[in-house]
């Protein structure tokens, strides 16, 4: 699996999260058990810390591969013959 595909798992898994753990309490009035807790803030944490490490790493390849579509333009650029320029004069 790609960077950015962890990335997306672990994000859309914590959102999902959210929306349950908040329907679930709207709807029973004694929740959350002790159980309940303890499960929830485990899974949550997973969540968050692989939501946080995989987007790092995530932007740290992005930013790698910017660099180096950026060195080889400036290479190919570079490499490219300069067209002499040839300015007219006003008659």
């Amino acid at each position: 699996m790609e960077l950015r595909d962890l990335f997306l798992f672990f994000g859309i898994a914590l959102a999902a999260l959210a929306v349950i753990v908040t329907i679930v309490g709207m709807r029973k009035p004694d929740f959350p058990s002790r159980r309940a807790v303890a499960g929830v803030l485990g899974v949550a944490l997973v969540l968050v810390v692989g939501t946080g490490y995989y987007a790092v790493e995530f932007s740290i390849e992005e930013a790698e591969e910017k660099k180096e579509k950026k060195e080889a333009i400036g290479e190919e650029a570079s490499a490219a013959p300069l067209a002499p320029l040839v300015v007219r004069g006003v008659a």
